[in-house]
């Protein structure tokens, strides 16, 4: 079956995060995915970088280079183990207690993000994963507000692999089309 290269989309259904374990000129591995519980939005930005070369009072040519991609997700449900993947912090559990810690130790890591969305216009039964191959988190906000419940959100920066795929070439983003739904699971070369 031919899946369509355009859809709509409509909402986003799964969220989960990898902890990057090795990623070398020809291998890229990934721990164990954590749910990002709640997931209420992801906004995915690719960067350009731009030059522009200019003489005579005008421009000459222009030059643009895709970079990095920035993102920031929303989420309903505070996650010590999705904190941890993303502060570089640890966890600790005690009687009648759960402890999230950053210390002066702590470094974020790098994760493989995905997103699914199944409310695919043009795929019925179908999906869209987007898959951010290696990020780290840039901000990680908390946000109550009064007399309503506290979202919690994160924004990253992914970054193109160090590893080779069968195509010779680093990645940094997929966004594929599936003609059948299909759970999130981590994308590696071992």
């Amino acid at each position: 079956m031919a899946v369509s290269k355009k859809t709509a989309l409509l909402g986003v259904d799964d969220c989960k995060i990898y902890p990057v374990t090795a990623d070398t000129s020809s291998t890229f591995t990934c721990g164990t995915g954590v749910d990002v519980p709640g997931i209420k939005q992801i906004s995915i930005t690719l960067e350009v970088d731009e030059k522009e070369l200019t003489g005579d009072e005008k421009t000459l040519a222009t030059s643009a280079k895709i970079k990095s991609v920035t993102f920031n997700t929303e989420y309903a449900e505070l996650s010590q183990e999705v904190l941890a993947i993303l502060a570089g912090g640890t966890t600790a559990s005690a009687t009648g207690s759960e402890t999230f810690r950053v210390d002066e130790d702590s470094l974020p890591g790098y994760f493989q993000l995905q997103a699914q969305i199944k409310s695919v216009d043009s795929i019925p039964g179908g999906d869209c994963h987007f898959v951010i191959y290696k990020a780290k988190a840039t901000a990680l906000p908390i946000n109550g507000t009064e007399g309503d419940y506290a979202t919690y959100t994160f924004d990253g920066r992914g970054v193109f692999t160090e590893c080779k795929w069968s195509d010779s070439k680093s990645r940094l983003m997929d966004v594929v089309y599936n003609a059948t739904a299909t759970n999130l699971a981590a994308v590696t070369k071992p």
